[in-house]
């Protein structure tokens, strides 16, 4: 999360003063990070931890190319560490430590997962907190284009359905609410302005949802052949043996079952939207849109957790290289996994 990069921008904004993220100034410019701990940083902490949450501190108010120093939440002395640039904002039950905690207690830094669990313990930073990365947004453009066109239709005319005014709305529905432009859609979803801005938001989340899920599966299902078939190096113990065996077999069953509820609950977004699109219900999907908050925590839960394991073997494990790896290092990759997926309910989504 570059909170460096959102003060560039939203800085002069009285959105942004009003209803900060952190209230510390230098916090709210750090960068945050959900790292898997190397090498020798494991000896920072005073407990095992596969993965911390990092705050990066750009020495240079302006210019990321200086650096910046970093911390571990969680690490050894952490209050102490703190207070040296933040002074008594980060100790135990200070707002700036409840806000990071949270935080620190999610398996990503999914902007509509964060949103959600903030909003749900009483903190409601600024909306520009929570925007999809320029990158995001333009990986999911395709995908959310071909879903949107249909609606696209219905609020502008078939004429504006394909091409570049299409597109245009479409980036505007993406990365901007308040936008003018919207209004007709605004007015065929029979919403406020900030009922429209908040259904928008939602929206979103279920574009990234299906875009995030669509690009996982393949991946996943790689990662799991190979899961299946990896033999670590050298002379393995019975206990690890057994281990091994196990979490193989767990983590097949556990990453299956969250993909399914995640799955189960899209189709509810997907019947919906059809309503709207399809049966020129707005009530429906407009219903659906302001009561969807309450799925983003085990959807983003779910779907963070499985794209750790996709994302970290693939880092570990080049394509078209041979799986090395020793024993010892194979099991504390299994239960950093188990850690990930294990905090999430499998109770459905929906």
């Amino acid at each position: 999360m570059n909170l460096w990069q959102i003060a560039q921008t939203e800085e002069g904004k009285a959105e942004y003063k009003d209803s900060p993220f952190f209230r510390n100034s230098l916090l709210n410019r750090c960068i945050l990070l959900k790292h898997r701990l190397r090498g020798g940083e494991s000896d920072l902490f005073d407990f095992p931890v596969q993965t911390a949450t990092k705050i990066l501190l750009p020495i240079a108010e302006r210019e990321l190319r200086y650096g910046a120093r970093f911390l571990f939440v969680g690490q050894r002395n952490f209050e102490e560490v703190a207070a040296e640039s933040f002074g008594e904002d980060l100790q135990i039950g200070a707002r700036d430590r409840q806000v990071l905690d949270i935080i620190t207690g999610l398996p990503s830094l999914d902007p509509f997962l964060m949103r959600e669990s903030l909003k749900s313990n009483g903190f409601t930073p600024a909306a520009c907190y929570f925007n999809l990365s320029d990158g995001d947004l333009e990986r999911m453009f395709n995908s959310a284009r071909q879903e949107l066109e249909p609606l696209v239709r219905i609020s502008f005319g078939e004429a504006n359905a394909t091409g570049v005014k299409a597109a245009t709305l479409l980036n505007k529905i993406l990365s901007d609410a308040g936008s003018a432009d919207l209004e007709p859609l605004r007015q065929v979803m029979s919403m406020d302005p900030p009922q429209f801005r908040e259904g928008v938001f939602c929206w979103k989340a279920f574009l990234y949802y299906k875009w995030q899920l669509q690009n996982l599966l393949p991946r996943i299902r790689q990662v799991l052949e190979e899961i299946a078939v990896v033999r670590p190096l050298g002379p393995i113990d019975h206990d690890d043996k057994i281990y091994i065996a196990r979490v193989k077999a767990d983590l097949r069953s556990w990453i299956f079952s969250a993909l399914g509820a995640v799955t189960e609950a899209l189709a509810v977004y997907d019947n919906a939207y059809a309503a709207l699109t399809k049966q020129s219900d707005p009530a429906s999907f407009r219903d659906f849109l302001l009561r969807a908050p309450a799925m983003f925590l085990s959807l983003g839960e779910r779907l963070s957790g499985v794209e750790h394991v996709a994302s970290f073997w693939r880092f570990r494990f080049p394509q078209r290289q041979m799986q090395r790896i020793g024993v010892d290092e194979l099991v504390d990759i299994f239960m950093d996994f188990e850690v990930s997926l294990n905090t999430v309910s499998l109770e459905p989504a929906a």
